[in-house]
């Protein structure tokens, strides 16, 4: 396929999907609800971002990349290595050319984001930081990906369900170490130590280390991620300064109690299973496998959607154990107020979350109390 072709096919998926972009994005902020209906369109990057990829492999943007690699190194490393690093730059182009039009789509949505959520802001810096977040995540799907696509598809394709597994097991090894890499970090000044370290013990959440984030000047973002007695705890810059330690202590409350009661795990290790079985069925075939595969996608998701609704829940009554109901449920509410976000009630989508809308568990909070 000719390189004119190539690019213009590109081209004409950013023509198509930037100015509809802007325009679904402009038409929330009209809606009773903008950010919620913001955070549903930005759900759709994931469709888009996944057909891009596809587009981008039809028209050949990785032979593109394969053939520019071979001209550049066919004489500088051994033949027997050529293939490797000419199959990772077909790859690392298909990605990088995927991650420009998720970053391209990203930028036209910007302004309402900032126009809903009254962040103080410019939109080149929320651009570069998100550039830098894609750029960093491509870096490690190709290097990822490459060795394992050659297992799957080379000899020793039955092992390809025990590589997977054996990668997803070094996910919680690793994600402390990820986040540090994808985004800006520092560790806590003195009295921003002792007043977290304070905190978590009130409310029994144990962590190793504390990193503030340094790029969340205008966002609440607090989350521990490791294995247990090696947590890492991550907490915005924004948090630290417009809460005071009722307000902070009862999120970092939440978060225990989410970690106590296992919310990421019922959230992940369900969709990690699947992505196990579904190679196994690819690898080996089997008509049992196909028909395990089909019944685990239709059967699956609403359970393990209600388990991780009940461990949300479960979680809003330890902190409130730990903080009061009250405490808890103007936290919540005041989180939302400070960044301008709506407070969504239930409705029939809810069976689809795997969260409780933020007004269900307020409520349910403040009637525990009469």
């Amino acid at each position: 396929m000719s390189l004119a072709l190539q690019i213009g096919s590109a081209l004409a998926f950013l023509v198509v999907m930037l100015p509809g972009y802007w325009v679904v994005s402009r038409l929330t902020l009209h809606t009773s609800a903008p950010t919620v209906w913001l955070r549903r369109l930005l759900l759709t990057f994931l469709p888009v971002t996944g057909g891009a990829y596809l587009l981008f492999s039809l028209v050949g943007i990785g032979e593109l990349s394969r053939g520019i690699v071979t001209g550049l190194l066919s004489e500088a490393i051994p033949a027997s290595m050529l293939p490797f690093f000419t199959t990772l730059a077909a790859q690392f182009g298909l990605f990088a050319s995927t991650a420009a039009v998720m970053l391209t789509t990203y930028a036209a949505v910007i302004p309402a984001i900032r126009h809903a959520r009254g962040i103080d802001v410019s939109t080149w810096r929320l651009i570069r930081r998100m550039g830098r977040y894609v750029a960093v995540l491509t870096i490690l799907l190709t290097v990822f990906f490459v060795p394992f696509e050659r297992v799957v598809s080379g000899e020793g394709g039955g092992l390809a369900p025990l590589t997977l597994a054996l990668l997803l097991l070094v996910v919680p090894f690793v994600t402390p170490v990820l986040v540090r890499v994808l985004r800006s970090v520092r560790p806590p000044e003195q009295t921003e130590r002792a007043r977290l370290e304070s905190l978590c013990k009130q409310v029994g959440l144990d962590v190793e280390a504390v990193w503030i984030l340094t790029d969340a000047e205008e966002t609440l973002e607090i989350y521990p991620r490791g294995l247990p007695g090696r947590r890492h705890l991550y907490i915005s810059e924004f948090a630290l300064a417009r809460f005071n330690d009722e307000t902070l202590g009862a999120l970092l409350a939440a978060n225990a109690g989410t970690l106590r009661h296992h919310y990421r795990a019922i959230k992940l290790a369900p969709l990690f299973g699947f992505l196990i079985v579904s190679v196994s069925t690819l690898t080996w075939g089997s008509p049992v496998l196909y028909a395990i595969l089909i019944a685990i996608a239709l059967l699956l998701p609403l359970p393990v959607l209600w388990a991780a609704r009940r461990a949300v829940r479960r979680a809003d009554d330890y902190a409130a154990a730990q903080m009061g109901s009250d405490t808890v449920a103007n936290a919540l509410e005041r989180m939302a107020t400070q960044q301008n976000i709506d407070i969504p009630s239930g409705g029939v989508t809810t069976v689809l979350k795997s969260r409780p809308p933020l007004q269900d568990r307020i409520d349910r909070l403040r009637n525990s109390t009469n």
